[in-house]
């Protein structure tokens, strides 16, 4: 399958055995230098996020795990977030985030700015639907505080995941509970301390009628690069589409966001709601 470069960042080292030492893991993760790769089981599998000072990284990688009922069920795949430390150009130190209860998944961790706020997708009880988008603040001391639902403004019955931020407060994610142009759609929210706007989906020259998972801006082309399953026999690449008022980048490329009208409706709107009370806390 196809694979492209997405995000200027490392790839994590996805199904490792749980019996892997911890310094094993670390070479692992600074071996590979690809953005974001294919699986099996979930198709696109994105890339760690790094804090801004280059320090701390954060990943979600897989393992077989009993349930938690039925003596004879078989082993099932459960998500975890781990958390790994720059030292002196190697990462060390992998620790795995208690975000949700065991026997619940918790992936594709995104950092804010600020190096302050860890959001990721979890199918954790309380959920809305399958898997929904939460928010945990990260402590001074690298532990995270309660994992926060971002609510109905967000979330639907169906899957919410891939989260990113962009320019501080625009969260990008990719769901499929709303009526939307087929998949998995790209959809927008401004997310301000504990307040949200509502979601905006991007429209159907950044969607398309397969799954899309992953967005990022370039703002001064006017491009967007967007990861998407959209290819010949549903291969997963990178694509790339125009917004904005840019008519000179518009006339390089076929897909054209309509000026950009839903991604600045998501920039631009003012109507706040709170983050909902639902969470865990262990």
């Amino acid at each position: 399958m196809t694979r492209s470069i997405f995000y200027s960042l490392f790839i994590t080292g996805m199904l490792l055995s749980s019996s892997i030492a911890t310094a094993q893991m670390a070479k692992d993760l600074i071996s590979t230098t690809l953005d974001g790769n294919l699986s099996t089981l979930d198709g696109y599998v994105p890339s760690m996020t790094i804090t801004n000072d280059g320090k701390t990284a954060y990943f979600s990688k897989t393992t077989e795990q009993k349930p938690l009922y039925g003596v004879f069920s078989k082993k099932e795949i459960i998500h975890e977030i781990y958390r790994a430390e720059n030292i002196n150009g190697e990462w060390k130190n992998i620790t795995k985030m208690d975000v949700c209860p065991k026997y619940a998944s918790a992936k594709h961790p995104t950092v804010s700015e600020d190096g302050k706020r860890l959001f990721f997708a979890s199918n954790m009880r309380g959920s809305y639907g399958k898997y929904d988008i939460y928010v945990a603040d990260i402590k001074a001391d690298g532990s995270l505080g309660v994992s926060k639902n971002l609510g109905p403004k967000v979330n639907t019955k169906e899957d919410e995941l891939y989260p990113s931020l962009y320019n501080g407060t625009l969260l990008f994610f990719a769901s499929e509970g709303r009526d939307g142009y087929g998949g998995l759609d790209l959809y927008a929210t401004q997310v301000v301390l504990n307040t949200l706007t509502p979601s905006v989906n991007l429209g159907n020259h950044i969607n398309s009628d397969s799954d899309d998972y992953a967005i990022q801006l370039s703002p001064e082309k006017g491009l967007g690069f967007v990861v998407s399953n959209r290819g010949q026999n549903s291969t997963i690449s990178q694509y790339t589409v125009a917004y904005g008022s840019n008519k000179k980048t518009q006339n390089q490329y076929e897909d054209v966001a309509d000026n950009g009208a839903a991604l600045q409706t998501a920039m631009n709107d003012a109507t706040h709601y709170e983050v909902t009370s639902t969470s865990f806390e262990d």
